[in-house]
């Protein structure tokens, strides 16, 4: 992959397009807030010609750069005063991107119907775009890997990374908290990749189509912070607390995409097919929170190494993560959900390791479903690491297990339960109980042991154990557990103390 100069990377470019909007812009405000930004994070921004017609401004020879070094160069852009008070921007056709270091090559964007539309919007400033396709190209070569002390061979690689219908708005809001907001949709999200190492003796080819991509993003900055500037550990919670967050919200469709790899060690051909999916953000003073769902997952591979090809499939898959983030006097929630459904391969792959079906060929699932309230202080955590200081540790309240569970060849294990914490001894002593259930657990191990992949011994080892922690259940093969957690740390196992 090429390497671009890091100045250049996308959070500092969008600083070029803000500013505080006058009612009707004009061409020349734009182009020198641009340079008046750029000055601002070390970027020298120029023209080789400016003119500037009747509310047309046509720049020669953009040049977006750090002084000295390689940047953003586009062959000519024209900037027109709309009647509206704002101001269309049409890029040319040549769009450079800087290489830095060893890398050599090229980097360019291309496009079909770009246009940037910047208005005024709420004090600040926002920027429509919008393309019929938009192409980042690269092919680059840079040194590899020596491993007999002889000079790197060079490592080639080369790609297209494509949107297509692309729009979307970018703002920037002045305020308190001054607020940058990036949303984007595109029809189609593809790239093809090709790769050549010869230290590696590995050439690698990739494809991907993703369709219908929506992304929302918020930033919000207190005004005692510097959209160019960095957060010290001991300021991060003056900012929370001024007013610092962010959220974002994305969905995409249907993704397929290839994988080619020849190599002496490794050859492979694979194909991949996901569902859409949809994941969200919220991070602020209050709560720290993600989520993600994806519908669905199928993988298939083949390689001369392997004696047959190997399917994956899985259902849908769930993750979320809550916290609270700065210390108040009322406990915050958090809460852990991992779900992963209908995990499961093919026969041909079941019979490699498996060829007498010994074990059950059922999907797997797993489902971890926890919550419970805690009072944590993630900036005086983070404080206290960077100046290495005791640490500031978590008070949880309460526990709720409201879902354990792992299927897998047959077995199944199930628990739940509730605890509260008294933290009134300086650590969090736990205080309820837990039940769980294993069923089938002893076919299991009957049929790793057919299998091969453990041996007698330690199967007798792992059942002394199911029985020393475990009561037989009511049904066949069915084994239950109380876990109580008592004032004083006693921790009983069916009614046993072990600590």
């Amino acid at each position: 992959m090429f390497r671009m100069t890091s100045c250049l990377a996308a959070p500092a470019f969008v600083l070029l397009m803000g500013g505080t909007a006058h009612a009707a812009l004009t061409a020349d405000q734009v182009w020198q807030s641009w340079k008046d930004a750029g000055a601002m994070i070390g970027l020298e921004i120029t023209a080789a010609t400016e003119n500037n017609d009747g509310g047309v401004l046509t720049l020669n020879g953009v040049s977006i750069a750090p002084a000295g070094l390689p940047g953003v160069t586009i062959s000519d852009m024209v900037m027109t005063e709309e009647s509206d008070g704002s101001v269309t921007i049409v890029p040319g056709a040549d769009i450079n991107l800087g290489l830095s270091g060893d890398t050599k090559g090229f980097a360019k964007v291309q496009h079909e119907g770009l246009t940037l539309t910047v208005r005024e919007a709420d004090g600040g400033v926002a920027y429509d775009y919008a393309a019929t396709k938009l192409d980042v190209i690269y092919d680059t070569t840079a040194p590899g890997m020596s491993f007999d002390g002889s000079p790197a061979p060079d490592v080639a690689s080369k790609g297209t990374v494509s949107l297509g219908e692309l729009s979307g708005t970018y703002s920037d809001t002045p305020g308190a908290n001054r607020t940058f907001g990036l949303d984007m949709t595109a029809g189609l999200l593809a790239y093809t990749t090709s790769l050549d190492d010869p230290s590696l003796e590995i050439k690698q080819e990739t494809t991907s189509e993703t369709a219908d991509i929506a992304v929302s993003f918020d930033l919000a900055l207190p005004s005692s912070m510097s959209a160019e500037g960095g957060v010290m550990p001991t300021d991060f919670g003056v900012a929370l607390n001024e007013g610092l967050s962010l959220t974002f919200t994305s969905t995409q469709g249907a993704t397929a995409g290839t994988v080619k790899q020849e190599s002496p060690y490794f050859p492979m051909d694979m194909a991949i097919a996901a569902g859409g999916g949809e994941s969200s953000g919220v991070f602020n003073k209050d709560l720290f929170s993600i989520k993600s769902i994806g519908s669905g997952l199928e993988v298939e591979s083949t390689s001369a190494m392997m004696p047959a090809p190997i399917k994956v499939t899985m259902g849908a898959v769930e993750f979320e993560m809550t916290s609270p983030i700065v210390a108040t006097d009322a406990a915050g929630d958090f809460a852990l959900v991992m779900k992963l459904n209908q995990l499961s391969v093919n026969e041909e792959a079941w019979a490699m390791v498996d060829p007498t079906g010994a074990l059950p060929r059922d999907p797997a699932d797993l489902a971890i479903d926890i919550s419970g309230k805690t009072i944590i202080d993630v900036p005086a955590m983070i404080a206290a690491g960077d100046a290495g200081g005791m640490p500031v540790l978590p008070a949880p309240e309460s526990l709720d297990i409201t879902e354990l569970t792992l299927k897998v060849a047959g077995a199944a294990l199930a628990g739940s339960g509730a605890f509260t914490f008294d933290n009134s001894l300086g650590m969090p002593m736990p205080l309820g109980e837990a039940n769980i259930t294993l069923t089938g657990g002893n076919a299991l191990i009957d049929g790793l042991i057919a299998i091969g992949v453990v041996t007698e011994e330690d199967a007798m080892g792992a059942r002394m154990m199911m029985g020393a922690f475990m009561s037989p259940g009511a049904n066949p093969d069915e084994l239950t557990s109380k876990i109580e957690a008592k004032p004083g740390f006693e921790i009983y196992v069916n009614g046993q103390r072990v600590q």
